[in-house]
């Protein structure tokens, strides 16, 4: 999920309740959640669908907000959202259906199914696919690297089947992303052989009656009921297209009757069977046997006491969330267009509502550090190449910086080693030499480096100018001298200056690290570039 904006929470009771919502205090908590989505959420905005349900029975369900501001039309329990990364559950649970009938196993190597991908030097598993410990580089991220304005599904299956190279070896890590889940899509259309979309609809939402539910991979493709997607910019809302069609990963449509079907076969299983379910919220398990609260499509985490299961999604200004609470019988959705963080705060707060009398709200115990206390946590921290973060202390406190920058964040103290970040649900958990960055579900870790970048003076910029090529990918890259500063010039983005760590490498934040290859006459050759979530891709100088 990206953006955010947080607060409090609401609810109202419905007439025919059952035996879970009779007693006050349900029925305070209830009221509760009603309270706070009408405080979340207006009429004349853009906004939600939200639904709980006890025991398969929907015992909250409301709607608040436009669905198209241009036309004011409003967002009904018929309104079509597109539900972002939940698709996952869905491509998984059709892969373990697949399975079932023999067409493909878990344990697979994605070679013998995708021998595009015959190069790769390690095997992959469909498992790892779906785990995330793949190592494969994201295609969102290498869709910003090609500076490409828009993609649809196939377009961007071809881009996947072009990757030369994993981050890592498979296994070893957990880095969440969305090109196994597009390459699923590929290997599920041919062991299948129909397509994707139609094997989703043939094996999930027929079967489940979910009649509005469907996946798309074109934008251009017309969805029936479909709540469009904005940005707010100077009190006007400016349209917000999904850039990336993907399938797999993301591009299901649906409404909230729909989800509450889905949320249903949770706990009764009509496809498939519960072994899916175990299959999906098992914790990853990685090569140094360190365990993952991932499964497959799923999360899973303890939240004040109580085991849920879980999965959020978000692109564009799409947001949506589904929570298990296996022991008590409960699941909550939702699903909006109205971007930021409100939809952790429907979740979490309602969740906290309806099972107060079981949830642990134990106060940490209140911490200060002085100057010298708070010296351990300072440093250069590495989130990706080129992606640095300064800690710092002044006056008995924490403050955060991007590397090189002069604006600072205050980090105030949650409790022991943990501080509170500027965002929504975000946090900075320090331990020995690396920190987790925390936002809403997703956990960045960043490891503490040195810096010692030479003197701009000491650079010959003017030695790594030129265009630079990468042939898989079909990437050309153009490194001028601006103002004697060096920078990437592309055609849809303006352009990043290039900082130097050394004499031969350097950084953009927000791009990524180049590392320049030169030979022994000193003639530079190409360079390699790392980011986000990509490692090593090679461009030759022209």
């Amino acid at each position: 999920m990206k953006s955010l904006q947080a607060l409090l929470i609401t609810f109202i009771i419905l007439s025919t309740l059952p035996t879970f919502g009779q007693s006050k205090q349900n029925e305070k908590g209830v009221n509760s959640v009603d309270s706070l989505f009408n405080y979340l959420y207006q009429k004349n905005k853009t906004g939600a669908a939200f639904a709980i349900l006890k025991n398969g029975k929907t015992i909250y369900k409301n709607t608040k907000g436009l669905a198209n501001v241009e036309y004011q039309i409003s967002i009904t329990d018929s309104t079509v959202f597109n539900i972002a990364s939940i698709s996952k559950q869905f491509t998984t649970y059709v892969a373990l259906l697949l399975e079932e009938e023999g067409k493909l196993s878990f344990r697979d190597d994605i070679r013998k199914h995708l021998p595009e991908l015959a190069h790769l030097p390690h095997k992959i598993t469909i498992k790892q696919l779906t785990n995330h410990t793949h190592g494969l580089p994201n295609v969102d991220d290498l869709a910003r690297l090609i500076n490409v304005q828009k993609m649809a599904h196939w377009q961007v299956v071809q881009m996947a089947l072009n990757i030369q190279q994993t981050n890592f070896i498979p296994g070893e890590k957990y880095q969440y992303g969305n090109t196994a889940y597009v390459l699923l899509t590929e290997i599920i259309k041919r062991v299948g052989h129909k397509s994707f979309e139609a094997q989703l609809k043939e094996k999930i939402f027929t079967p489940l009656r979910m009649k509005s539910s469907q996946a798309n991979g074109y934008a251009s493709r017309v969805i029936t009921n479909k709540a469009v997607s904005y940005n707010v910019f100077n009190n006007h809302y400016i349209y917000n297209p999904i850039e990336l069609e993907t399938m797999g990963s993301s591009g299901v449509y649906t409404n909230i009757n729909d989800m509450i079907l889905w949320a249903k076969h949770y706990y009764n299983t009509i496809i498939g069977n519960q072994s899916f379910y175990s299959k999906m919220k098992a914790a990853t398990i990685l090569n140094s046997g360190k365990k993952i609260k991932y499964g497959m499509g799923l999360q899973f985490d303890n939240y004040k006491g109580i085991d849920v299961v879980f999965h959020g999604g978000g692109t564009a200004s799409y947001r949506s969330y589904i929570l298990h609470v296996p022991a008590y019988n409960l699941s909550f959705v939702f699903l909006a267009n109205s971007g930021g963080f409100s939809g952790l705060d429907m979740i979490y707060k309602s969740l906290d509502f309806v099972l107060e009398k079981f949830i642990q709200n134990d106060q940490p115990k209140k911490i200060t550090y002085t100057d010298k206390e708070l010296q351990k946590f300072t440093g250069i921290y590495e989130q990706s190449p080129g992606n640095y973060y300064t800690i710092f202390t002044k006056k008995n406190k924490l403050f955060f910086k991007t590397y090189g920058s002069n604006e600072k964040v205050l980090l105030p103290v949650l409790e022991k080693s943990i501080f509170k970040f500027a965002l929504p649900y975000s946090k900075f958990v320090f331990s020995k030499d690396k920190l987790n960055f925390i936002i809403g579900d997703f956990n960045y870790e960043c490891k503490k480096i040195s810096i010692n970048p030479p003197k701009i003076e000491a650079v010959k910029l003017s030695d790594f100018i030129g265009i630079y090529r990468n042939k898989a990918h079909q990437i050309t890259l153009e490194l001028i001298l601006d103002n004697n500063n060096l920078k990437v010039k592309q055609v849809f983005n303006d352009s990043f200056t290039l900082n130097p760590l050394t004499k031969t490498s350097f950084y953009a934040q927000g791009f990524g690290k180049l590392d320049f290859t030169i030979d022994s006459n000193k003639d530079i050759q190409g360079f390699k570039i790392s980011g986000a979530n990509f490692r090593n891709i090679e461009f030759k100088k022209n």
